[in-house]
Formats: C-alpha cells, structure tokens, sequence
C-alpha cells in the first residue's frame, strides 16, 4: 500500500471535548485546552448522562454510578469552562441524555461539524468499566473523524499552546493504518516533530496482517506509505520490532520518548474478550502520552 500524495495540513477548528468531570476528563480537558490553543479551535464540552447507568449501579454492590448531583456538576462543568476562558479559549458547554453516550457524542460531533474528538479513559474493572470505558472505546471503533484519547498512563500536557516533538505511527499495513499516516505526517510536519514509523512483526498472530522474509522487507513497506517528498526538516525514521504488537509499539514510544502515538485501529481487536485483549486497547491502557486513532 503506497502513499505518494504530500502530507496534507491538519486543521483543528473545532474539538469536541467528552466529559464526566473525572479525574480522567480533568486530564483530558487540560489536553483539549492545550490544542486548542496550538490551532486556535473552537472548544465545545460535552457531558452525556446515561440514565440507565444510574439505575442499573442502584442494584450493583460496589459500582460507582455516573456523577448525578446537578450543583456539584454544574459546579465543576463552571470551574472547567471558566480555566478555558482564562486560557483565552472560545468555549461551549452542553449536558444532555442518552442511553448511548458515544452515540449522542457523535451526533453531536457530525452535526457540530468537530474536526476532533477528546476523551479520557480510565483503567477499570467490571461493571464499571462497562459503563465509563465503553464510551472512549466505542468512539474509537465508530467515529469518522480523529479521537485523541488521553489514557490512566499519560503525563498531563504542560501549560501553554501543545507542541508534538516526536511522534511515533505505528501501521499495520490495513486500509485504517494507511489513513491514520497522513494525520502522522501532518502533524509532524507542522510541528517540526521527530517522526518515527513502526511495524511490529507478530510471529504468533493467527492472521498476520502481512508475511514477510526480513527486516529489509518490512522497512521497504514502510518507507513505500511515505511520501516521495516532502521538506528538508521532514525526515521520517523506520522501526520493525518484534514480538506483542502492543508491547512492541510502548516499547519504542518509550525509546524515543513519544509525546504521540498515531493508530488506525482495527474493529475486530475490541471484540476478544471485550478490551481485555486487542493492539489499541492494550496501547491506550498502558501509553504515558495521548494516542490519536483515525478509523
């Protein structure tokens, strides 16, 4: 699958930020702030109150049901609108209902026009996992447009306007990964970030996304989706690692010191065993820095 086209420039006008005002959304909210300060976006901050999850935590020991207090959220939605405002940043806020959050989300989005979705995930286990892990990965596996989301493991952002100085993009060579490389080369162009491209060849998957003889072979793939080219600052790097694709991938953003990972998720790894397995469910789980899915 060959890319020859010229990276083409990302234009971040208006970011939809999903919030529950957890301590996952605050982390997500200072990313969402920071970008658009970067590109100058309109922010909109969107809470979406599922009240089937409220009933439903009544009859189940130990789940912690979504905030439904309407001060104390109206409190903390006001601090956070109030802290983009300082940063000198066009807000909108919304809080409606919907039984599928990610669904409302994205309606919202198509008909908001968002050129980006921002949420936060946490690690969690059972029935609460359900209710507020679902959304982020049901945004990831259906929204049309980039979903930047900011995982339990990420650094929070510094302050100021988000700058990517190195970016890595890891591809397994599928029509979503090949999508996902223009985002990365964007972005790396318009920041002067380090961008590093990866596959990591799974010896053990049952269905490996393509075979090949060697290291060589791998890298000619990866240097085949880059454009032919490009600026003199724009000097793409290529990794084949090798073993767990997840591991594979956290490993090098650690090396390189990622402040990005780029994916094109596959549908099919949300579906063994819900998230427990899977490449972006594992990355998102464990990333120190934001992870950018384009389906």
């Amino acid at each position: 699958m060959t890319i020859t086209q010229e990276p083409v420039a990302v234009s971040i006008d208006t970011i939809l930020l999903a919030t529950d005002f957890s301590g996952a959304s605050e982390k997500a909210a200072s990313y969402a702030k920071a970008i658009a300060r970067r590109f100058g976006s309109t922010l909109e901050m969107v809470h979406v109150v599922d009240p089937s999850a409220v009933a439903i935590c009544d009859e189940v020991a130990g789940c912690i049901p979504p905030p439904s207090n309407v001060s104390s959220k109206d409190a903390d939605q006001g601090r956070m609108q109030a802290s983009f405002v300082e940063a000198g940043v066009v807000t909108k806020s919304f809080t409606t209902e919907g039984h599928d959050p990610a669904q409302t989300l994205l309606q919202i989005a198509h008909q908001h026009h968002a050129d980006l979705i921002v949420a936060g995930t946490q690690s969690k286990t059972g029935v609460e996992r359900l209710f507020l892990g679902s959304t982020a990965e049901k945004l990831i596996r259906t929204a049309e447009f980039p979903v930047l989301t900011i995982g339990p493991s990420a650094a929070w952002p510094a302050e100021g306007p988000l700058e990517f100085r190195c970016i890595v993009y890891a591809t397994d060579f599928s029509t979503q990964s090949a999508k996902a490389a223009r985002y990365a080369l964007a972005f790396a162009t318009q920041h002067g970030a380090r961008l590093c491209c990866c596959y990591v060849e799974n010896t053990e998957a049952e269905v490996p996304a393509m075979r090949a003889n060697s290291t060589a072979d791998f890298t000619e793939a990866l240097q085949s989706m880059m454009p032919e080219s490009g600026p003199d600052a724009y000097r793409p790097e290529f990794f084949v690692e090798h073993g767990d694709p997840a591991e594979g991938i956290l490993t090098l953003a650690h090396r390189v010191g990622a402040d990005l990972i780029v994916l094109g998720p596959r549908k099919a790894s949300f579906w063994l065993k819900y998230v427990n397995r899977g490449l972006t469910p594992s990355v998102l789980a464990e990333a120190k820095c934001p992870v950018l899915t384009i389906s």
